[in-house]
């Protein structure tokens, strides 16, 4: 009798650890730098009221990587540096169809959540190993690796790699 009340308390530990960790990783921590992505609309992970918010170092720890690519603004190969848009739609826990990608400027544009199944587009902060300013697209660009993907080559495309990215609605 002892062995099965222990089994079955066993078992039942085991399976509310996974659940504690799955509520654990549906948290974001509150930015304690300057804000650079201010995320809204179709989504269940908050930090800061009805949004999500990012400083640089949030979304370092939350993916950071490195994809080389040519654009079709500039001469030659960059290294970009950022963070995947699958990473931020994960960490905000949405299911929206349709990610309204606003910049600094006014610009926006509507990203299909399709083309970040497709083509892994990420958030760049840095190029070529250093930090992007304002004047340099930053704080963030909406980076396709256009070299690897023929289609990526068009207008259709290059309108949509947003650059001085403050916010993203999710719908």
């Amino acid at each position: 009798m002892k062995r099965t009340a222990c089994s079955l308390l066993i078992i039942m530990l085991l399976n509310l650890v996974p659940m504690m960790q799955a509520g654990a990783e549906m948290q974001l921590p509150k930015p304690f730098g300057k804000i650079i992505l201010t995320i809204d609309g179709n989504i269940t992970v908050k930090n800061l009221g009805e949004t999500a918010v990012f400083d640089r170092k949030m979304l370092e720890e939350l993916d950071t990587i490195t994809i080389r690519t040519s654009t079709p603004w500039d001469i030659g190969l960059s290294e970009f540096t950022g963070c995947r848009m699958s990473k931020i739609i994960e960490a905000t826990g949405t299911d929206a169809t349709i990610a309204l990608i606003s910049a600094l400027d006014g610009y926006q544009v509507e990203l299909p959540i399709s083309d970040v199944t497709n083509y892994d587009p990420i958030l760049a902060w840095a190029r070529d190993g250093t930090i992007m300013s304002v004047r340099e697209k930053g704080p963030l660009w909406l980076i396709y690796p256009f070299d690897s993907f023929s289609n990526l080559k068009g207008i259709a495309f290059s309108a949509k790699s947003v650059w001085q990215i403050e916010r993203i609605s999710f719908q």
